[in-house]
């Protein structure tokens, strides 16, 4: 026998009552957000690799469902805001800003499953290009916080970041691309759990291991930048003086380069320690508003900082306060890092508490001012945004404030195969009146019809033969007290209900 195919790990099956929820969640949503001025969007699934490079870097490229046909690199979209930057770039670059658009629809991670956290799931979410940024930001801030009142979830907790803190530090040290990106990671390891400092300083350590000979040399040479103070020409007159034959002067020039390259990659991990310590420092600041703000404003004198990433997130939590989120809602944690590369300022994410105590991320975004520019544009083009996963708000929506699955009311029965066309004619007529009504395709008795009703839990029965077709009637039985009476086809619309009421049962006994 052939081996039954089974469901990928990490997919999901979207089953009738899920998927009608997910579709309440969206659409409204989706109509708070139109009211908002937010337009609806949608991009392809498939889209160019190149797209992506500039939020998920090498690091987490392995996590994206990336590959290669007909001579292209393609990727299946891994979220949202790149593929609307590219959206914009080719219909909206010459409307007048601001633009705002919302989107829903699944995204692809190559990511370890776990509860509400699917390789395919469904990203519910804004972008706003242009505004000016403190304005922009406080609109998206308070949308996002709309949607969870509007969904009836209270009880969650606002982080708030801002990245110009970290990069400004990181920007003084002088760290080549790829260990300013390592960093940013870094940063969000620390943010997300208790043991992420130790976690950060493993990687670092995998990454840049420590060479105490060439740290040496390099706090001997240049205390501060390894590879631009030293000379090529002093390691080489230093090699002179060594009696090791290097055959001709590019194997010479070979090795000081490979020595320089070593020295500067010492060089390197020692800053990188340095910004961990900042970022642990800036991480244990955390907390909420307002004594929070006098704690960040003495670290950051302290390292000699610019304030202004401070002012900002202060403008923001008075403007969130004033639209109803408490202060003891709002965390700032200035380490926060989001995990993709491109945001530029205002950082954010949302958490909410399940039943069972475990916490769970609902929402993130953030402003990312130079995105734009990474997929194309020949400017930079001021813009924030967020997305909620559609799975993880389900998971804390109350049940109460759900809607009931539709659920089909009545089921037309057929005496014979004669009464078929007849059968459907009386569904056509009751679906156009908006009720749900199935028409039973097994050809059986009316008794097995019944039957299969009564396994449905369907409430009514229409029942239609030779002497209902002929005078244009339907008999209309009520499955659960037996009670049945007799509707012209052209009055069904009306008459027809989910059940008999009280008031006609009253008139029917």
């Amino acid at each position: 026998m052939k081996k039954r195919v089974e469901r990928l790990r990490g997919m999901y099956d979207l089953l009738p009552d899920v998927y009608q929820h997910q579709q309440w969640v969206i659409e409204n949503v989706g109509q708070m957000l139109g009211h908002a001025g937010y337009a609806h969007v949608d991009s392809p699934v498939l889209e160019h690799s190149d797209l992506f490079h500039a939020s998920f870097g090498q690091e987490l490229w392995q996590n994206l469902y990336a590959f290669r046909i007909h001579q292209r690199d393609l990727c299946l979209r891994p979220e949202y805001t790149a593929s609307i930057c590219r959206l914009y770039l080719d219909h909206y670059q010459q409307q007048a800003l601001p633009q705002r658009f919302q989107y829903s629809g699944p995204i692809f991670r190559y990511e370890a499953p776990g509860r509400t956290r699917y390789r395919q799931h469904t990203q519910l979410g804004i972008e706003i290009f242009g505004g000016q940024p403190v304005a922009a930001d406080a609109e998206m801030l308070q949308l996002a916080c709309e949607v969870l009142h509007g969904l009836g979830i209270s009880g969650y907790r606002l982080e708030l970041g801002h990245v110009g803190v970290a990069s400004g530090f990181i920007n003084r040290l002088h760290l080549d691309d790829h260990a300013a990106r390592l960093l940013l990671g870094l940063m969000e390891q620390i943010s997300r759990s208790e043991d992420g400092e130790k976690l950060a300083r493993e990687r670092l350590e995998t990454l840049y291991p420590a060479d105490q000979a060439l740290s040496k040399v390099a706090s001997e040479v240049s205390p501060t930048t390894a590879i631009t103070g030293v000379d090529a020409r002093h390691i080489s007159s230093l090699l002179s003086g060594i009696s090791i034959s290097f055959g001709d002067d590019s194997v010479r020039r070979e090795v000081v380069e490979r020595f320089l390259w070593k020295l500067g990659r010492n060089e390197q991990r020692r800053q990188i320690l340095n910004a961990l310590e900042f970022l642990r420092e800036l991480h244990s600041v955390s907390g909420p508003p307002p004594s929070v703000f006098e704690a960040v404003a003495e670290l950051l004198e302290r390292y000699g900082l610019d304030v202004e990433p401070l002012d900002e997130l202060r403008q923001l939590v008075a403007i969130v306060e004033q639209c109803g989120v408490s202060s003891e809602q709002i965390q700032l944690n200035l380490a926060l890092g989001r995990g993709v590369s491109y945001y530029t300022g205002l950082v954010f994410e949302i958490h909410a508490q399940g039943v069972d105590g475990s916490d769970a991320q609902l929402c993130g975004g953030g402003r990312y001012d130079r995105l734009m520019r990474a997929v194309g544009s020949p400017r930079d083009i001021s813009a924030c945004g967020f997305a909620f996963g559609v799975e993880r708000l389900l998971a804390h929506i109350p049940s109460v404030n759900l809607p009931t699955v539709q659920a089909t009311q009545a089921i037309v029965i057929p005496v014979s195969a004669n009464e078929l066309p007849y059968a459907l004619r009386v569904a056509r007529v009751a679906r156009e009146a908006n009720h749900r009504v199935e028409v039973d395709i097994n050809g059986h008795s009316i008794g097995a019809g019944l039957k299969q009703a009564a396994k449905k839990q369907i409430p009514l029965a229409l029942i239609v033969g030779e002497d209902e077709a002929a005078r244009n009637m339907v008999t209309v039985r009520d499955l659960e007290t037996g009670i049945e009476r007799h509707v012209h086809c052209d009055e069904l619309a009306s008459s027809l209900v989910s059940g008999f009421g009280e008031e006609q049962k009253e008139q029917l006994v």
